[in-house]
């Protein structure tokens, strides 16, 4: 050997595999981590471009709200006016106890994954298994219905919108769309399902998924109606930027 070529030192097996596997590890973080990051992106670029910019939403004849939990959206809606009855629709006395709530002049009206709904009254009951199957795509859906009084005022998580009779009805639509109904024409209520005795659940339309969320659902509605509403918005932040903005 050479006397000024270093000597050739071996790598200890040991070291090789940990320098394999965190190489592996790496990979598999940006494998996972890199689909995370483009669709946080896209939800950020895609809310903040906005379709239908000359809404005012304090024009109109009708009076809905917007609200979230701050995670999910609903829309809330006069019980009845000329343009729609939705106690045809969804009847006040489908409710958990089987009696109607005192106060029906609103209803509110949720789109979500099925297992989700049912399992997860409360955000501690959230579990791996139920998000995840919810997020694929292979589950059914349920229209989310709740009686009330129409607010009086709005607040950080509510949102007042003002619709024209003609917009209101395309929003009618478009949720009429997402009834599953049974061979009578009817919405399928679920008896004994509810989170409490004031709202009911019904048998809807359509899969959750990753991009069709519970707030885009709301957003596709919006949209049909000529509200501002951002181009895609699986979270509720991009839905209540616009309509403050």
């Amino acid at each position: 050997m050479n006397q000024h070529t270093a000597p050739f030192t071996e790598i200890p097996a040991s070291n090789w595999l940990l320098h394999r596997l965190l190489r592996g590890v790496m990979l598999a973080g940006v494998v996972l981590i890199g689909p995370v990051v483009i669709y946080l992106l896209m939800a950020l670029v895609l809310g903040l471009l906005s379709v239908h910019r000359a809404y005012q939403p304090h024009k109109g004849d009708i009076l809905i709200y917007l609200e979230t939990n701050g995670v999910h959206t609903d829309l809330l809606l006069p019980a009845q006016n000329r343009q729609v009855d939705w106690t045809r629709r969804f009847a006040p006395t489908q409710t958990r106890s089987g009696l109607a709530p005192v106060a029906t002049s609103a209803i509110s009206i949720g789109w979500g994954d099925r297992e989700f709904y049912l399992n997860t009254p409360n955000w501690a009951d959230l579990n791996a298994t139920t998000a995840l199957y919810a997020l694929s795509g292979l589950d059914t859906t349920l229209l989310h219905v709740s009686w009330g009084a129409m607010p009086a005022s709005t607040s950080p998580q509510r949102v007042a919108l003002r619709l024209s009779p003609q917009n209101y009805l395309r929003l009618a639509a478009f949720i009429e769309q997402s009834i599953r109904r049974n061979d009578q024409g009817n919405a399928i209520w679920l008896p004994g399902k509810g989170y409490g005795g004031a709202d009911a659940f019904y048998e809807a339309t359509g899969h959750y998924s990753v991009i069709q969320t519970c707030n885009e659902w709301v957003r596709q509605g919006l949209d049909a109606a000529g509200v501002r509403v951002p181009w895609w918005s699986p979270f509720d932040k991009a839905l209540f930027w616009q309509l403050q903005h």
